[in-house]
């Protein structure tokens, strides 16, 4: 019997490889979502040693960052107003590279203890369940500084996106994944991303990168998309994060969700200019093109286009 393990190198999964290595031949799989502080090499022989007869890192951080990472931006996933998703939007990409693996195999995902050995570390972000639920004890960051690290050199950066895909960071072209990593490099320098949450227990996250471009990404919609579309973009946002909170990302609405966030990101292209500073992604200048609604005038019940000195942009355009 074969029995496959999601291996993250904590010691409940250490000691699943050793458990289930009596019984089966046990596949340890590991799955490198960018987190960058991870030495798989170590990880894969520390599954061997722990007995499994196989181990398999798979490179899974494009993947996630434009199948995952990037559908969170558009719908600005941020988990009552206060945090981005972190744990699950990962845990599918996960399960699914899981499965490939198995292919008729047993799979077994161990649950990890509580504690600073077992953060969920992802490019977009890291959450730490601690065990000490005092809101006075001071959490350990890893992705950010202390906010005043820096607080006498703020870093202005600006992201270019196109069709709601950030494309550049100060000019230069990036991918999804490094547009994260490197907003997540410079934010998390000026202690940006932070969240300590009492919710069941206390929780902690960090996701600089993150934050910053949903910080840019929303502040662009509201310069760009229509009102209406807007206003009824935030409830499918809305509906969409908890869909992937609640563990439901296989869900059949979350596909036609997508496709409607998708198309609302048509117009959404442009410049956002932001500064980092003691905590704070500001943002202080947007330039955009408006999407086609923003030049129609209600008539009725219908719109028809403005045209000649109506138009906002004619040089003898006056406001009525």
């Amino acid at each position: 019997m074969t029995v496959v393990v999601a291996y993250a190198g904590g010691p409940a999964g250490s000691a699943a490889i050793t458990r289930r290595a009596r019984e089966a031949d046990v596949v340890a799989v590991s799955v490198d979502l960018g987190a960058g502080d991870v030495d798989f090499a170590a990880l894969r022989e520390r599954a061997l040693g722990c007995g499994a007869a196989e181990a398999i890192v798979v490179d899974a951080r494009t993947e996630f960052a434009d199948e995952h990472c990037l559908p969170a931006l558009q719908a600005n996933a941020v988990l009552f107003d206060r945090y981005p998703l972190v744990g699950s939007l990962a845990r599918p990409l996960i399960e699914k590279h899981l499965a490939l693996i198995a292919d008729g195999a047993e799979v077994h995902r161990p649950r990890e203890t509580r504690g600073l050995l077992s953060p969920d570390r992802t490019l977009w972000g890291r959450a730490v369940d601690t065990a000490d639920a005092d809101p006075w004890h001071r959490p350990v960051y890893s992705y950010t500084e202390d906010v005043a690290a820096n607080i006498d050199a703020p870093d202005e950066v600006v992201v270019t996106f196109d069709r709601g895909v950030p494309v550049a960071v100060d000019g230069e072209t990036v991918s999804v994944a490094e547009a994260v990593l490197r907003l997540g490099h410079r934010a998390g320098a000026h202690g940006v991303g932070r969240f300590d949450l009492a919710t069941d227990g206390r929780e902690v996250y960090e996701a600089p990168g993150a934050w910053a471009l949903i910080t840019a990404h929303r502040e662009l919609e509201n310069l760009t998309l229509d009102a209406d579309l807007a206003r009824f973009k935030q409830s499918v946002d809305r509906r969409w994060t908890e869909l992937v909170h609640d563990g439901l990302w296989a869900s059949p609405l979350r596909e036609p969700l997508d496709a409607f966030v998708r198309h609302a990101q048509e117009h959404v292209c442009g410049d956002v200019r932001m500064v980092f500073h003691g905590g704070a992604a500001v943002v202080t200048g947007r330039r955009g093109e408006a999407g086609p609604a923003r030049h129609l005038r209600p008539v009725g019940r219908r719109y028809r286009p403005l045209t000649g000195r109506e138009h906002p942009d004619h040089p003898n355009h006056r406001a009525s």
